[in-house]
């Protein structure tokens, strides 16, 4: 209903990533309960294996996947999500094949690839995400493009086969106070954030008495080091046996959301 107002997507994103995906537990099921603190699985039960809503929901969720990266108009097409994936659709101008290949969030870098029949002028929108560090700079040929954060860019042309858009999505943390009713009257937590993606502060040695933050929360990021080889997961400081890493990822790890 409202193709170009970024924050109905940013929020099935934020959706997608740190709740349908966050509950999957590998091939055994899905989760009912989304806990941010201690374990994901309580010992005394295995929400996953419950009867719930959440099964039937979550399970057609993940089959309507492929809806939610692109939207199609009757004068071109809105690239909303950023996922390898290629789409066929009508246009009142033709006929024409996008595929995007990128290997978001765990890489910034996406190029959209455009297949036509014949040349033909339409527009191709791409959704600039809210939590993008700086303006988007997209590069067609050699023309370039600049996006807002929170807003779409519109590529309008005569496309032709074999074009391509690439860019770059900036990423960076921010942190998010906790304002729930369960909120500590002596102190304040914040939650963890990397573009769309919930960060979970992990035990990776499995104790879970230690997954609070030893420090002031203004220190939390400047403590923060990428971990060779493992994309998306932050060392800390002077903390030997935690890291941060996205939520999604999280298993059967002792973690917090608000450390």
């Amino acid at each position: 209903l409202n193709p170009e107002v970024e924050k109905y997507v940013a929020e099935i994103e934020k959706s997608i990533y740190n709740n349908l995906i966050a509950n999957q537990v590998d091939s055994t099921g899905i989760r009912y309960h989304s806990v941010l603190v201690e374990r994901k699985d309580w010992s005394d039960r295995q929400p996953f294996a419950m009867s719930t809503c959440f099964e039937g929901q979550g399970t057609r969720m993940m089959g309507a996947l492929p809806e939610f990266i692109y939207s199609v108009a009757d004068d071109g097409i809105y690239v909303d999500l950023f996922a390898a994936s290629e789409i066929d659709f009508q246009t009142t101008a033709g006929k024409m094949t996008l595929k995007m290949d990128t290997q978001f969030p765990y890489n910034p870098k996406v190029t959209i690839s455009v297949n036509v029949d014949k040349p033909f002028e339409t527009a191709v929108r791409i959704r600039i995400p809210s939590w993008a560090s700086k303006d988007v700079i997209f590069v067609h040929g050699t023309k370039k493009y600049t996006g807002k954060p929170g807003s779409y860019v519109t590529i309008f042309r005569k496309w032709r086969n074999n074009d391509k858009i690439s860019f770059t999505l900036p990423m960076e943390f921010r942190l998010t106070e906790y304002a729930g009713v369960e909120k500590f009257p002596d102190r304040e937590r914040y939650a963890l954030e990397y573009g769309p993606l919930l960060m979970a502060y992990v035990n990776i040695a499995g104790n879970k008495d230690n997954i609070n933050l030893p420090f002031e929360t203004s220190k939390a990021i400047r403590s923060l080091k990428p971990v060779p080889g493992k994309p998306l997961h932050f060392s800390v400081e002077g903390v030997p046996d935690c890291e941060f890493m996205p939520y999604f990822e999280v298993q059967s790890e002792p973690f917090s959301c608000y450390p």
